[in-house]
């Protein structure tokens, strides 16, 4: 991991094939094998993992206040956690004063263009947009180039190129580290019998880089635990979805644990579950929880999620763009990943909520960034 500065025991990741995200892909090692140093090297991580964070991770100001005025346009997926992303970035736009503009996206194919194609037509300062695949806005991105239009995407798998200042934000080293922390907690928990289905967006490719790196991380510690990768559409959230994870289960009675690559997915599980007898039949977690998943926790009714820091995420965007317009090197930036931990129903009560029980990360997020940005 990139600057990953919180302490991390990492457990040792043997080579696996990559989980494919398609319904019903399964996975196993030998069975019966557990490496016991192994699952104790997760023990260790899965300890440290569960302390709050005690900053942003970023510590390197900017060279100069930066300048006011700017229109920022900020084209919006459809789940909840990227709302709240967003209203970090209008929060941190405000602290600067700066406008920001956010533009809803349906949940079909071209709708993430159509939300582009809105953003250019303001001609704001620069545009922020996350999850979708450049390839499916190759067209806009060319138009922003022309425009001269800087353009930062996050919580994608793509590289940066022409036109696009960053995309190092949530991006694989992050995500990665989230699947990492799971599978190194369901090392450790599992007992050597667990078999996770994982329930996961393959639209969104990035969600596939937490897939494989839990995957990796678990069987690499226990191969004689199993991980069945089942895909969902973008529009199964909520409706689908909740039939699928009952389906998975009632197909193979052996899965025990039930992993989403977001938290978003377990929208209307709980209750599929119990109308299908199934409640406590499979231990729930992921990344990036919801109130809903963090109000579980807080019930004993799911097991684990790591933290994802939505509103930091939404000011470290704004971080990027003031950096680009000030001139400055995006090299630090790029490598310094958010705030997160594991959070249980034991250390819940304990760990950074908002108000509407989101994940925080830290506390003082807000006087941090001004104090970078000179402006605190």
């Amino acid at each position: 991991m990139i600057n990953f500065k919180r302490p991390l025991i990492a457990a040792t990741l043997a080579s696996v094939l990559a989980a494919t995200a398609a319904c019903g892909d399964s996975d196993a090692g030998t069975a019966g094998t557990v490496d016991v140093a192994a699952v104790d090297q997760a023990k260790a991580a899965v300890a440290q993992l569960l302390k709050n964070p005690t900053g942003i991770e970023l510590t390197e100001p900017v060279s100069k206040r930066p300048p006011t005025g700017k229109l920022i346009a900020v084209p919006e997926s459809p789940q909840p956690v990227t709302h709240v992303k967003n209203l970090g970035i209008v929060e941190a736009g405000k602290a600067l004063g700066w406008r920001v503009q956010v533009i809803p996206e349906g949940t079909g194919p071209e709708d993430a263009g159509t939300a582009f194609d809105q953003a250019l037509a303001m001609k704001p300062d620069a545009i922020v947009f996350s999850g979708t695949p450049v390839a499916l806005l190759r067209a806009q991105l060319e138009r922003a180039k022309a425009q001269g239009i800087p353009v930062l995407g996050e919580s994608i798998t793509d590289p940066v190129q022409p036109g696009i200042i960053s995309t190092s934000l949530d991006s694989v080293p992050q995500v990665a580290q989230y699947g990492k922390m799971v599978g190194q907690y369901v090392a450790a928990h599992g007992g050597g019998k667990a078999h996770a289905a994982v329930f996961t967006i393959s639209g969104y490719p990035i969600l596939t880089t937490f897939t494989d790196n839990f995957k990796q991380a678990l069987t690499s510690a226990c191969a004689s635990c199993k991980v069945t990768v089942v895909n969902q559409q973008i529009s199964d959230l909520g409706t689908k979805t909740p039939q699928s994870v009952v389906s998975t289960i009632q197909r193979d009675p052996s899965v025990n644990w039930a992993i989403f690559s977001i938290g978003d997915l377990t929208l209307g599980v709980p209750a599929a579950l119990r109308a299908a007898g199934l409640t406590g039949k499979v231990k729930i977690g992921g990344e990036t929880p919801s109130p809903a998943n963090i109000a579980a926790l807080k019930a004993g009714t799911e097991e684990v999620w790591t933290g994802f820091a939505a509103t930091v995420l939404g000011w470290r965007d704004v971080d990027m763009l003031v950096r680009h317009f000030n001139g400055d090197s995006l090299d630090t930036a790029n490598k310094t990943l958010l705030p997160t931990q594991l959070i249980t129903k034991d250390n819940v009560r304990s760990v950074p909520l908002d108000s509407g029980g989101y994940y925080v990360g830290y506390p003082g997020y807000a006087d941090a960034f001004t104090k970078l940005w000179k402006i605190g």
